[in-house]
């Protein structure tokens, strides 16, 4: 899954990941993403941090303290990484990417998750 408010970023995301053979669901900001989680549980979520409603930490949180999602893999994307290592790690994110990233390394980071998770 692709938690992000800008639709450029879900797009080429999305595109990035489809030609590398996952199923994408993609999701609006935190709120949408929490929702959508509830009903199907992804692989993998790539989310942003700022966004309106929830923020990716306040929806790494959330999903750390259900027992359904708390072994989620989260790929935390943010322009600011050096300010939010330490609150990001501490909130459960597995990796956080700056701004702007290698497309093969956030790939190289999914297939480990997931292969670490014991998922497709």
């Amino acid at each position: 899954m692709i938690a992000d408010d800008s639709k450029v970023v879900r797009v080429k995301t999305g595109r990035l990941l489809t030609a590398n053979q996952y199923q994408v669901l993609m999701a609006e900001d935190g709120l949408d993403a929490a929702q959508k989680i509830a009903t199907a549980l992804p692989d993998v979520l790539v989310t942003d941090v700022d966004m309106p409603g929830m923020t990716g930490l306040q929806l790494v949180r959330q999903l750390r303290s259900n027992p359904q999602t708390a072994n989620l893999p989260i790929i935390m994307v943010t322009s600011d990484s050096d300010q939010l290592r330490g609150e990001a790690d501490a909130a459960g994110v597995d990796v956080l990417l700056g701004k702007p990233y290698p497309e093969e390394q956030l790939i190289a980071h999914i297939q480990r998750l997931v292969v670490g998770r014991g998922g497709a």
